[in-house]
């Protein structure tokens, strides 16, 4: 006997659904074991009531002929539970390979002086940090000089202050080589070393351009003093419960501190992941009260380093989010000032762990 064509269709379409819930379950499964075991079991628990509720909401609804298994229910509920708590990491791990975070290097001129950008992110991956040393070589030798990002220290009340203020309570440099390890990435300044030897030999090449963490703690009294809305907005994200005062880096690199082999993994695709939302478009960026120290005050002084070099040809590595600032900082001084070519960089991937085999030897 021959079923009619709407029967068929639904049966067509609920073999198709089910297939691809089905798959969904188990490419996600083997995530809920890389989180914990706990969640596993909160999943179980949660598909359960779910499943209870639902059977009983269906009991008082539809009467007692009408009630599904239970089993069948919880079933449905722990693949869908099972599916969405993996689906989060899946598509952090797409934004990272499909969408990644692009950096620019951007050519600067006004018709006598030619600027070099390299937009840079302090946590990346091995191939951008050596394509980036790899073109300062190349600027060496056209005859650049090298400007360098890093705010220069200032024994006591300045870098007291930085350590309080930017660098949550600890080393700067350690939390980012901390951070990277996590995120499965690089941090920048273990490549900056291989410029190490030309700067030693060639010191005028190679300039420390950015500004002191005592300079930063004094703009930061004069905001304070000649800003209201600067001081306002400092005092409210400073005022006790405020705001919400929890870490989720700092919770991550905890949880990274006594994790598995496994759950390192999955902990690197997240911090990946994160980077790679947070960078990726940076016009999206909310201004912070800070910003105007860690952003405009640096820019400024950047461009006045800039415009006071008698060098004509300046290659910087800086921080991506810089350049609009810097340009405009520039172009106030001498309007001529805009940008000639762009070329974008990846700086961020999945790490590549590449086996082979040698061939046989004697």
């Amino acid at each position: 006997m021959t079923l009619p064509l709407g029967v068929r269709l639904k049966i067509g379409v609920s073999a198709i659904i089910c297939f691809v819930v089905g798959l969904a379950f188990l490419f996600s499964f083997p995530v809920l074991f890389s989180i914990s075991w706990w969640v596993l079991l909160a999943v179980a628990a949660l598909a359960l009531l779910l499943g209870a509720l639902l059977n009983g909401a269906l009991r008082l609804l539809l009467g007692k002929k009408k009630n599904r298994s239970l089993l069948k229910s919880v079933g449905v509920f722990f693949c869908l539970l099972t599916i969405a708590t993996a689906l989060p990491i899946y598509y952090l791990v797409y934004k990272v390979q499909a969408d990644p975070p692009l950096l620019p290097q951007a050519t600067l001129s006004n018709g006598k002086k030619t600027v070099v950008f390299q937009g840079m992110v302090h946590v990346g991956m091995e191939s951008f940090y050596k394509s980036v040393v790899y073109d300062l070589e190349e600027a060496l030798n056209e005859g650049y000089r090298l400007y360098y990002e890093g705010v220069q220290p200032s024994p006591g009340e300045g870098d007291a202050w930085f350590d309080e203020q930017l660098a949550g309570g600890g080393d700067l440099a350690e939390n980012y080589k901390v951070l990277a390890d996590a995120c499965g990435v690089k941090f920048q300044i273990d490549y900056f070393g291989l410029m190490e030897l030309d700067a030693q030999q060639h010191p005028e090449r190679h300039v420390a351009a950015d500004v002191t963490t005592l300079e930063m703690k004094q703009e930061y009294e004069r905001l304070m003093a000649t800003d209201p809305a600067f001081a306002e907005q400092v005092r409210d994200l400073e005022a006790p419960g405020s705001t919400d005062t929890s870490d989720p880096v700092a919770a991550l690199l905890e949880w990274h501190a006594s994790a598995t082999d496994e759950q390192k993994k999955l902990i690197g695709i997240l911090c990946r992941g994160a980077f790679a939302i947070a960078l990726g478009d940076q016009s999206e960026h909310e201004p912070r009260p800070l910003d105007k120290v860690i952003l405009d005050f640096r820019n400024r002084q950047l461009a006045q380093r800039i415009i006071a070099d008698d060098s004509q040809r300046i290659y910087i590595t800086y921080g991506a989010a810089h350049l609009p600032g810097v340009l405009a900082s520039l172009q106030a001084a001498d309007p001529a000032w805009q940008i000639t070519t762009v070329k974008w960089m990846r700086g961020m991937a999945t790490p590549e762990h590449l086996e082979g085999a040698l061939p046989s030897m004697p």
